[in-house]
């Protein structure tokens, strides 16, 4: 890669968001980073969602145009008519319709784009922009088993400013915040309630440990389809005292900051476990599936510990591990923020993404 852009640059940021999450909070991130180096930034968003407000708050400025739809072929129209009045140097594009419609718009209006591949996705959504960049080694891998030219796509970790967990408040008072007693054990899952994010498992694991830990608390944060079908199994696995799903936090940092293991059991790949890198920020040691964007934020047995997709015994085992070992635990957090800091900051992400620019400006 070149080194990052010696002039100012003016970036129009496109996202088709579904919801306010992982990839929407990282968009956010850089737009609001590439305004303080200098740069003028200019987002592209759905109406729905909070994020419009959400950028408004960070100074950000945005704009809502009919993007959004895989068949909408009026939305590269749109895309490129703003990136025009704009003047943008460069369209950097997150999520498949928005990375399908800005790479076309980048081509009417002779603007490089950049797509950032935040998920396990196809890779025809994102191969007609000039370079991609991909949020972990599984994503990039993957998009090259689909044909993408390893030339175009570069690897940049998700980033997390460290500094906005500086005010999340203690473990003792986020646990009496829910109601917990200071010494009770406590695990937990932040993700969306879905299939793919394996939280039956989790339930599972929690009542193979029922009689061993009677006093296990499981935390579930997050919303999504199968919140009803994940309550109807805590009464089934007649665990219902010992589970609770909390819904939509805006808390969710403290909820986390209230467990002594933070788990992420999906039985899909992952793009990157961002959930597991604030849990690293907060000093707590993760479990999560052996899998391709889980297995590169968990180093197994230095920050966590890594267990096959779907085996609720052999998860039941690894949390009993931790549960019973307080110094493991400790040894395990202190590690996993070490390491956070260094390969999971924001500002490297930042810093590789506004390289990025400056390698697409350079040889487009």
């Amino acid at each position: 890669m070149t080194a990052a852009p010696q002039r100012r640059l003016t970036i129009l940021q496109v996202i088709t968001q579904r919801r306010f999450s992982g990839a929407e909070r990282i968009c956010l991130t850089l737009c609001a980073d590439m305004q303080r180096r200098g740069h003028r930034v200019l987002l592209l968003c759905k109406p729905a969602g909070g994020m419009p407000e959400e950028a408004r708050k960070l100074g950000i400025e945005v704009q809502t145009p009919p993007i959004a739809g895989k068949l909408n072929l009026a939305a590269p129209l749109f895309i490129a008519r703003a990136a025009r009045e704009f003047g943008a140097d460069l369209i950097h594009t997150h999520l498949s319709s928005a990375s399908l419609w800005g790479s076309l718009a980048g081509r009417l209006a002779g603007i490089p784009v950049l797509t950032h591949v935040h998920a396990l996705n196809t890779w025809h959504y994102y191969r007609f922009g000039n370079r991609a960049i991909t949020c972990s080694q599984g994503v990039r891998q993957h998009l090259l088993k689909q044909g993408a030219d390893p030339q175009r796509v570069t690897v940049v970790y998700n980033g997390i400013d460290a500094s906005r967990l500086n005010d999340v408040i203690s473990g003792p008072d986020a646990r009496r915040m829910l109601g917990l007693l200071p010494d009770q054990p406590v695990v937990g899952c932040v993700a969306h309630l879905s299939e793919k994010k394996g939280q039956k498992y989790l339930l599972q694991a929690v009542a193979l440990l029922k009689e061993r830990f009677p006093r296990l608390v499981c935390l579930l944060a997050g919303e999504g389809e199968q919140f009803d079908e994940l309550r109807r199994m805590t009464g089934e696995l007649g665990i219902a005292d010992q589970v609770c799903l909390l819904g939509f936090r805006e808390d969710v940092i403290s909820v986390m900051n209230a467990m002594d293991v933070v788990v992420l059991p999906s039985i899909a790949k992952e793009g990157l476990g961002l959930a597991l890198v604030e849990a690293a920020l907060l000093e707590k040691p993760t479990i999560g599936s052996n899998a391709p964007g889980i297995d590169e934020v968990i180093e197994d047995g230095v920050t966590g510990l890594l267990t096959p997709p779907g085996n609720a015994a052999l998860l039941a085992e690894t949390l009993a591990l931790l549960l019973d070992d307080a110094g493991l635990r400790h040894r395990m957090g202190h590690a996993g923020r070490s390491r956070a800091l260094g390969l999971f900051s924001m500002q490297t992400m930042c810093d590789r993404v506004e390289t990025a620019y400056g390698d697409l400006i350079h040889h487009t």
